[in-house]
């Protein structure tokens, strides 16, 4: 007999061996003789990928043995001592495979996530559907240290992460691809709404990830990872309705021919949007004002926020041997909620229309080399037309000597009787390359070594409005003033990255990640950012992780370049955000049931920046850094596998954010949580009770209302499925018990930013 043993990696060796046993487990008929099988299949895969086993470490990596059947007999290995080896390795490394899901994000490679030298979350495809949320950003409010708040100029969905408010401070990438705006720094606004029928899975770091991405990874970075064509096989109809004129509208489609692999999505999603009553807005407070001079009020209030969005999506992703190609299209038209000056309005529509498209290589020599360029391209075209007064606005009072006296006493009102619109447009486009090089230097360590390159540039802005932006004279009609008040600056923002990356297994069981990544910008400067990780696994069922990194979040465009605008003002000086965070983390595999995790973390923040008021009137602000803050908080989290599709789920926050003064950071609680059943008794059917709690909210340090009651939301999903082939019926009701709760808001919303009451959706989908 001739066996040929090929080396590989040693953390290889354990993952195939788990695979077999997760094959042989779900085989019924060898149940019976479950632990012979089971022994034969471990021998054979580790024999066959470790010749270590049965010869000298310095044997060359391919041996031919040649042996007689006569001699089998003889020279047959010791069965029990074989298996004692065996079973020795895999309690060393068993807690890197406790919790099954590896992920990508942490550090670029497949690691364990118990490995990750990263707090991560992974939610999977059957969490996503049993939860029954239908966008991204609603499934975030699952992850420990997440909440989410809506703003209320135009209703964009913001995240908090570890007690900071702020989009921009979170990297997103569709994967692998960074899809934050320059303009605004954040990808929220576009992103919020993507559909959660194309998701694959989610992977999350809390906590710095500047180290291996640079910009924006600053508190938090998420990968959406889309599904690919082995994923479906097919192709997946789904349409559903709900509350405000919901419809949702997808196909996902995905097919392999021989070398080749297509996959994507087509999707529209149109709704009215929630409608809650705002009572009274910051027009509502100018009509009181220039209510002695006889002035007539103008505001909407009280009256419906505008949330009404539509959207179309396009994503296809092609392969080809070791070759890809990637392209996403969205188009997304909504409403301003309550708008820029948090005045209600009626004719305000924000359009964005943004491409990608990305293409790359990878391939490994000899085992040991692994190079993955790749190049791309974005495209965000802004189109705001916003009325940020209404029809009727006042905006101030001009004093004229009607008599002829020489003194200024008859005051007249400008009325602007369209109300005040400005129609802003701007194009930001993206053309970048990243070369990564991957080198196994020896068994059990990766070194990584990147490039990055990118050209950003905004141009082809347009102004217009039915104002004159020098002095808020009103005019007869929308006018362009382009080249004379061009509403921000035409630039170009120009970097270059080089990041490193060491991951050393020291032994079976500790693990030594360290990184530092440069960047170099042409229009703020640079920034370095460097990481360590220690993982340890202590027991087979416990791993603990050190960690520590630095981030920072690049200034946007927005906060730079912003000019001849009567109220706010850009700051091309800025330094960008920078933090440091240090984390512990405990993970413990109770039993084969129950996984446990608490992780402990305290970030420190500096040079925020923040909208600072240029004179004591308040009537104009500029973009500064000013101000610290630190936060300090505990994350716990538990699962409980009671059997396949029957699961308990929680996790609870304690964080305490503070500034400089130690003041309570504005907008986030100190407490919140998430408890979660999901129940496939019946194949037919699966049930899912979900409940976020969140604690009192802080208001601003001049803001003299009451802080913000605590709530909690109970949402119920039911999906019925295998009753007619493939098809699958799914209702979900959110915030089931009806609970009356607001988000935090200007003060001159007085009774802040109201949010949904119970809402529904009804989806049917057909997979062919």
């Amino acid at each position: 007999m001739i066996i040929k043993c090929a080396y590989k990696r040693r953390y290889l060796h354990y993952y195939h061996v788990n695979q077999i046993y997760n094959m042989v487990e779900q085989i019924p008929k060898y149940k019976k003789n479950l632990s012979s099988l089971i022994s034969f299949c471990i021998l054979l895969s580790y024999i066959s990928l470790n010749p270590r086993l049965a010869y000298a470490e310095n044997a060359e990596a391919t041996t031919d043995i040649v042996q007689e059947p006569a001699n089998i007999t003889e020279s047959k290995p010791n069965s029990s001592n074989t298996n004692n080896n065996i079973e020795e390795a895999l309690s060393t490394e068993a807690i890197w495979f406790g919790l099954k899901e590896e992920v990508t994000i942490a550090t670029r490679h497949e690691t364990p996530v118990s490995k990750a030298p990263s707090i991560v979350t992974v939610i999977t495809v059957e969490e996503i559907k049993n939860l029954g949320y239908r966008t991204f950003a609603e499934i975030l409010r699952i992850i420990p240290g997440f909440e989410l708040l809506k703003t209320g100029d135009f209703g964009t969905s913001v995240p908090a992460v570890r007690g900071i408010t702020g989009s921009e401070k979170i990297r997103v990438m569709v994967n692998g691809h960074l899809v934050n705006s320059p303009f605004t720094g954040g990808a929220f606004t576009l992103f919020d709404d993507f559909s959660v029928e194309s998701i694959k899975r989610i992977e999350v770091i809390r906590g710095p990830g500047s180290a291996m991405y640079g910009e924006d990874a600053f508190t938090a970075v998420i990968n959406i990872i889309t599904k690919d064509a082995k994923d479906i096989d097919g192709m997946r109809v789904s349409s559903g309705y709900g509350s405000f004129d919901t419809y949702d509208e997808n196909i996902v489609f995905g097919k392999t021919f021989g070398n080749i692999g297509i996959s994507g999505s087509l999707r529209y999603r149109q709704t009215e949007g929630f409608n809650g009553i705002v009572e009274s807005d910051l027009q509502t407070e100018i009509d009181n004002s220039l209510s002695p001079f006889g002035i007539p009020p103008a505001s909407q209030a009280p009256s419906s926020v505008h949330d009404g969005r539509q959207e179309y999506d396009m994503n296809l992703k092609t392969t080809y041997k070791d070759f890809y190609f990637e392209g996403l299209y969205i188009n997304k038209n909504k409403g301003p909620f309550i708008g820029p000056q948090y005045a209600l309005n009626d004719e305000s529509d924000i359009e964005t229309n943004y491409v990608f498209v990305e293409a790359g290589y990878k391939k490994t020599f000899e085992e040991r080399f692994t190079l993955k360029p790749r190049i791309y391209y974005d495209q965000f075209d802004n189109n705001w037309y916003v009325e940020s007064l209404p029809e009727g606005t006042t905006s101030g009072i001009n004093y004229f000597d009607l008599n002829g006296d020489g003194i200024p006493e008859t005051p007249v009102p400008v009325i602007h009787p369209d109300g005040v619109i400005g129609n802003g447009k701007v194009i930001e486009r993206i053309v970048g390359t990243e070369i990564p090089f991957d080198y196994e230097l020896f068994d059990g360590n990766i070194f990584t070594l990147g490039f990055e390159y990118r050209l950003i540039n905004q141009s082809d802005v347009h102004f217009l409005s039915n104002f004159n932006p020098a002095t808020m004279e009103p005019l007869d009609s929308v006018q362009d003033f382009s080249e004379t008040y061009p509403f921000i600056k035409e630039t170009t923002r120009s970097f270059w990255s080089v990041y490193l990356q060491d991951i050393w297994d020291i032994t079976n069981t500790l693990n030594l990640t360290l990184g530092v990544r440069h960047d170099q910008y042409n229009d703020f400067g640079n920034a370095t950012s460097p990481r360590a990780g220690l993982t340890w696994a202590f027991t087979k069922d416990a791993s603990l992780k050190v960690l520590y990194g630095e981030a920072f979040r690049a200034p946007s465009f927005t906060e730079m370049y912003t000019t001849n605008q009567p109220a706010v003002f850009g700051n091309p000086d800025l330094e960008p955000e920078t933090i440091r965070t240090y984390e512990v983390g405990l993970s413990y595999r109770c039993n084969k049931h129950v996984t446990s995790s608490l992780n402990y973390f305290i970030n420190d923040i500096s040079d925020l920046i923040t909208l600072r008021p240029t004179d004591e009137t308040q009537s104009a602000f500029r973009y500064e850094n000013f101000g610290d803050a630190r936060v300090q908080g505990i994350e716990m989290e538990t699962k409980v596998d009671i059997t396949s599709g029957n699961y308990v789920f929680m996790n609870y926050t304690f964080q305490n954010p503070e500034d400089d003064d130690g003041n309570n950071l504005p907008f986030v609680s100190k407490h919140k949580g998430n408890f979660g059943v999901n129940a496939h008794c019946w194949k037919y059917v699966n049930t899912n009770l979900s409940a976020f709690f969140s604690g009192r909210r802080y208001r601003v340090e001049d803001d003299l209302r009451d802080d913000l009651p605590s709530y909690a939301l109970l949402n119920l999903s039911v999906i019925g499925k295998e009753f007619c082939k493939t098809m699958e019926i799914q209702g979900t009701v959110f915030n089931l018990l009806d609970k009356d709760y607001s988000d935090p808001g200007p003060t001159s919303i007085q009774n802040d930013l109201p949010r949904p009451e119970r809402t529904f959706f009804i989806g049917l989908s057909y997979q062919f």
